[in-house]
């Protein structure tokens, strides 16, 4: 028997013993992530909780020159009535670059380019966190 057949059906076999695990296991692909929808044409929990690990670049200061990047880390489970929907959504940025409380400019490559209001929440010396409350009328 030629090696590559005997190493073919040492995989089958084995395969077979562990009950079709090995076969499956290989053959399984991570699920695609879904598309992006811009954040430009309004808000909602379920399109923002999709950009969760994304970087935004964020504008501020005189004259629109700070750049920070902030990171998404999480959008709180949101309250909905019949009128409102509403969420806090978490950002993460580096400990040194300090934002106070006020509307930047954020940009992401598929978000696109919208104003936020933030506030600085917790700093843990590594990292600052900062909050965007979310009061949307449905």
């Amino acid at each position: 028997m030629q090696r590559r057949g005997f190493i073919k059906n040492t995989m089958v076999f084995a395969g077979m013993a562990l009950g079709g695990w090995i076969p499956a296991g290989m053959a399984a692909r991570p699920a695609a992530k879904a598309p992006l929808v811009p954040l430009g044409e309004g808000f909602s929990y379920d399109k923002l909780k999709a950009y969760i690990g994304e970087t935004f670049q964020v504008y501020g200061g005189p004259g629109l020159r700070i750049v920070v990047n902030l990171k998404l880390v999480g959008v709180d489970r949101p309250r909905r009535s019949k009128e409102t929907e509403q969420f806090v959504a978490r950002f993460q940025g580096l400990g040194d670059d300090l934002l106070e409380g006020g509307v930047y400019q954020f940009q992401h490559s598929a978000a696109g380019e919208f104003r936020l209001l933030i506030a600085p929440t917790i700093s843990d010396g590594q990292s600052q966190y900062y909050r965007a409350d979310f009061n949307l009328l449905r």
